[in-house]
């Protein structure tokens, strides 16, 4: 695996972060660094990192989304990394979905990768709803199916492949887009979009706490379109976070 930045925002939710580093830990141990880019948070979640050992760097004061992702990319370059991954602190990664966004990088022309997510996951872009590709399912809106979904997308990829005639994959063939939702992306080869302020991202794109729906041309001066990549799967918590929601899967999560 190349060498690969994952970079999680972070403001409050420490029990999302929490979540979330749970499916973290499951993934390969070299498949990606993590470093968490606080926009000052005031719960506990700088001091939970700390004490687990999970890099974090924040800030003296909030200075919104858009400054931490131009903090990232300036540590991405610096350390020399070739994959570039911007994640929210209320996703869950299954295993296989990060590889599956680096081949898509490495086979498709382009900048920008996102995956597919539950319907209500996705917001305003249903482009990215894993409905239009695969079905609709109560159980894709359940984060305790996240592997399982994973890994029937992948089922479903290795039948296509062995169909006689072997013509049938162009069915899970990537779409471009301009519009996509921010809760996580894989980027390379960006360094040349770099902007003459030393940012990756336009400053005055200013968002404090969440992200919705991105038009890519506002934020990062280039002409490549981001591209979906339909046989990876990560899940949102966007539209399910109700206290109730998190408090269950935590204890399922935590079921021998």
């Amino acid at each position: 695996m190349k060498k690969t930045l994952l970079a999680v925002t972070t403001f409050n939710q420490l029990k999302y972060t929490q979540i979330f580093y749970e499916s973290f830990q499951r993934l390969d141990s070299n498949l990606c660094d993590l470093v968490v880019f606080d926009d000052c948070s005031t719960d506990e979640t700088v001091t939970w990192c700390e004490e687990n050992n999970i890099k974090v760097i924040t800030k003296q004061k909030g200075k919104g989304l858009t400054d931490s992702w131009n903090s990232a990319y300036k540590y991405f370059k610096q350390h020399g990394y070739e994959y570039f991954i911007i994640a929210n602190n209320d996703i869950l990664i299954p295993k296989g979905a990060i590889e599956e966004l680096c081949a898509t990088l490495d086979r498709w022309p382009g900048s920008t990768v996102v995956p597919v997510t539950t319907e209500l996951g996705c917001g305003h872009n249903t482009v990215q709803s894993i409905n239009l590709y695969y079905g609709q399912q109560d159980s894709y809106n359940d984060p305790m199916h996240c592997q399982n979904i994973q890994d029937s997308i992948i089922k479903f990829k290795n039948k296509l492949a062995t169909d006689e005639g072997n013509n049938n994959l162009y069915q899970l063939d990537p779409i471009r887009m301009k519009m996509f939702n921010g809760f996580f992306f894989i980027m390379k080869d960006v360094c040349k979009y770099e902007r003459e302020d030393g940012n990756l991202f336009d400053p005055k794109y200013l968002n404090t706490k969440a992200e919705d729906m991105y038009n890519w041309s506002n934020l990062l001066n280039n002409d490549d379109n981001a591209i979906l990549c339909k046989t990876s799967f990560v899940f949102h918590f966007k539209g399910v976070s109700t206290s109730k929601v998190i408090e269950d899967y935590g204890k399922k999560s935590n079921d021998p």
